[in-house]
């Protein structure tokens, strides 16, 4: 199982990372999903639920809620057990391709990730937690949150940055900085869009090819080499007689 948290300011693009990775069927838990339920139920604002919630159940109560979340979703897949069918094509194209079953791993993205406690917190819980951090000016982030509408979002500027320092008190600073990766979200969105496709493909779910025996056949030739039709006919000049002989070497 492989696990990676996002993080970043409100307004940064976290959930444009959840959207193309779902695409790829990698599954994506939202921390402030957990927040916004929470806010629902108390009627109250995100901000107060978050800090309402961490105050009766401690500092990782969401990342809890989190982990079993992803633990629930990982026994369903597993207990379908659908192995995903591919294609194995060879270089040489006279070659018939070979068919050979995959199951995938387990790959889940956790975003919203807040404070350091919370990251100790999934790296006890899961080997080779990551983090990927996603940078973007406040006036960028500003123009994002009037353009989508969001329940907790205000089209004031002084509430947006009074949910900025709420944020940074919760520690998110400290992730960002121990970020594995960063990702600049500023200027054509389009750019932000590849290079986390990039990421996704390099580093989350990277493309290997298939080897059905690894470390074998190693000496032989491609398969794109053409095959020797037998030995090949010399033509050998006879000195005695004058005369040319075929003769097989």
């Amino acid at each position: 199982m492989k696990v990676y948290g996002v993080t970043g300011l409100p307004g940064s693009g976290k959930s444009i990372i959840s959207r193309i990775a779902k695409k790829d069927g990698i599954h994506s838990i939202s921390m402030g999903d957990v927040i916004r339920k929470e806010a629902e139920k108390q009627n109250c604002t995100t901000g107060e639920a978050a800090v309402n919630l961490r105050k009766k159940y401690g500092n990782n109560v969401v990342a809890d809620r989190c982990i079993q979340e992803i633990y629930k979703h990982s026994r369903k897949r597993n207990k379908k057990k659908t192995p995903v069918k591919k294609m194995h094509k060879s270089n040489n194209r006279y070659a018939p391709p070979k068919k050979y079953k995959k199951i995938e791993q387990d790959i889940y993205i956790i975003e919203g990730i807040r404070s350091p406690q919370e990251v100790q917190y999934f790296r006890k819980r899961f080997k080779n937690f990551k983090i990927i951090a996603i940078h973007s000016n406040p006036e960028e982030r500003f123009n994002r949150l009037i353009r989508r509408k969001r329940s907790d979002d205000s089209p004031d500027y002084k509430v947006f940055l009074e949910r900025d320092r709420r944020e940074l008190d919760f520690g998110i600073g400290e992730v960002i900085a121990l970020a594995d990766y960063m990702l600049i979200n500023e200027g054509h969105i389009q750019k932000f869009k590849t290079s986390v496709r990039v990421l996704i493909q390099n580093e989350i779910k990277p493309r290997t090819h298939y080897n059905p025996n690894p470390g074998k056949n190693k000496n032989k030739t491609k398969l794109n080499r053409r095959p020797n039709k037998g030995r090949k006919q010399y033509i050998k000049y006879d000195s005695s007689r004058k005369i040319y002989n075929k003769k097989k070497r």
